[in-house]
């Protein structure tokens, strides 16, 4: 029982930390950005983020789990991922801002990658769960700037 309600508590966190980023939505702007051929529908992206936000939460209640010194640590990088995810929300579908969201998720790909090789270091299992997740911010990565650049980007985008 305890198990289960330590990941409840994971996920209800990873929820939690979504709900607040999705208060931030792209409105009237977005749907009139130029996207490129391959930008996915609405109805793709929402299920892929929403298996990634429970990669995030499994991942690092495995952690958890293992009680392993390096865990603390290990959980601080995943915790600074959600307040990444939270602020890219903010400067991308908040402030219409998609070049410095790009400098984001830039540092929200690094610190990914960091919690995977922290968690590597702890247990396996749950560093392999968050591999789906670095990929999808890699893609994600790439569609912002493509985005960003195909709706003016550049250094006059960003004042």
């Amino acid at each position: 029982m305890h198990k289960l309600l330590s990941l409840g508590l994971f996920l209800l966190l990873v929820v939690i930390v979504v709900i607040i980023g999705g208060q931030f939505t792209g409105g009237d702007w977005y749907p009139t950005m130029q996207q490129p051929a391959w930008n996915p529908p609405a109805m793709l992206m929402a299920p892929v983020w929403a298996v990634m936000y429970v990669l995030m939460a499994v991942s690092a209640w495995m952690v958890w789990e293992a009680r392993r010194s390096l865990a603390t640590a290990a959980l601080g990088w995943w915790g600074l991922q959600l307040l990444l995810l939270v602020c890219w929300s903010w400067m991308y579908f908040g402030l219409h801002r998609p070049g410095w969201a790009l400098g984001i998720m830039s540092l929200w790909l690094l610190v990914a990658v960091i919690v995977f090789l922290s968690f590597r270091a702890i247990r396996t299992e749950a560093a392999n769960l968050t591999l789906p997740v670095i990929a999808w911010l890699l893609f994600t990565w790439v569609l912002n700037m493509v985005q960003w650049h195909m709706n003016g980007g550049g250094l006059r985008s960003f004042f």
